[in-house]
């Protein structure tokens, strides 16, 4: 997984594409969490705390797996999907070059991206 350091516009790292403000999604099994879909495919799940980074990460595969929590676990990192992760302001809608996260005394968001391979 690599981490994005950029500033600037809310964009996709998979496609460069402006990716929409997460919104508040609720999985199968009843959880809540902020993210959202990409034109590209990609999913996208923001942790606004910066503490539950491995959370977002399950919610982020199972979500690119259509809520099918079997397919999700037997995916292989980098051979049946790519990650991405990038510091966001959700306030801002603006990815944050990562020298400049937390700056403000904010907390460190994370956004977490999953694409699958094709």
């Amino acid at each position: 997984m690599r981490v994005r350091g950029r500033g600037g516009e809310a964009k996709c790292p998979f496609c460069g594409n402006i990716f929409e403000i997460p919104g508040e999604i609720k999985a199968k099994l009843g959880n809540v969490f902020s993210g959202g879909r990409c034109s590209c495919g990609a999913v996208y799940v923001f942790d606004r705390t910066g503490h539950n980074f491995g959370e977002a990460y399950v919610d982020a595969l199972v979500l690119s797996c259509d809520g099918d929590w079997d397919m999700a676990w037997k995916l292989t990192p980098d051979v049946d999907y790519k990650i991405e992760s990038c510091y966001y302001d959700g306030d801002s809608h603006q990815i944050l070059d990562s020298r400049s996260s937390g700056r403000f005394g904010r907390a460190v968001e994370n956004l977490l991206f999953i694409k699958l391979n094709k």
